[in-house]
């Protein structure tokens, strides 16, 4: 009797209680926007070359002068990239040491060049690539880039005083 009056308490229990629910899931879409990220850096904005009595050969008057490594450029970027480089102006300008006349030196009297290749000069205002790179923060290989310069100078062209080109360096996406 036990046991019956037992079975019909749960019976009972059960009827009365209010039903068990069964699971219930609900979904969470998740949603991320990422900008383009092109990001270039440069740990300097100046070389300067001086040139002395001692660095033209006596015979042909020519010198030539390298600044290795003068600037390093940063790549952060989430494309693939180019890194361009192009004079401002066609020739240097020039500010003479007392009353020389300006000798339009030209901006390939400056080249440029990444790693061992060879130099590359100006030719005018045309922009000529320095490096392409992938997608990646400072730490990818390849995506730091310094720059070596060289310049020439010649005793018959190049009158005393001081020159300056600005070259503009521009990175696009691919």
């Amino acid at each position: 009797m036990k046991n019956k009056n037992l079975f019909v308490y749960l019976a009972v229990s059960a009827l009365l209680s209010p039903p068990l629910l069964s699971a219930q899931t609900k979904q969470v879409t998740i949603t991320a926007s990422v900008a383009e990220m092109l990001s270039l850096t440069v740990d300097a904005t100046s070389v300067t070359f001086a040139f002395a009595a001692a660095d033209y050969d006596i015979t042909t008057g020519l010198a030539t002068k390298e600044a290795v490594k003068a600037t390093t450029f940063s790549v952060s970027a989430n494309r693939a990239w180019r890194l361009s480089a192009r004079a401002g102006n066609a020739s240097f300008s020039f500010t003479p040491v007392g009353t020389a006349v300006d000798p339009v030196k030209p901006s390939s009297a400056l080249a440029i060049r990444t790693g061992v290749a060879a130099y590359a000069p100006f030719a005018g205002v045309v922009e000529q690539t320095v490096s392409t790179g992938g997608r990646g923060g400072y730490g990818k290989a390849g995506n730091v880039i310094p720059v070596d310069y060289q310049m020439k100078s010649d005793l018959a062209l190049d009158p005393p005083g001081a020159y300056l080109l600005t070259v503009t360096y521009t990175l696009v996406a691919q």
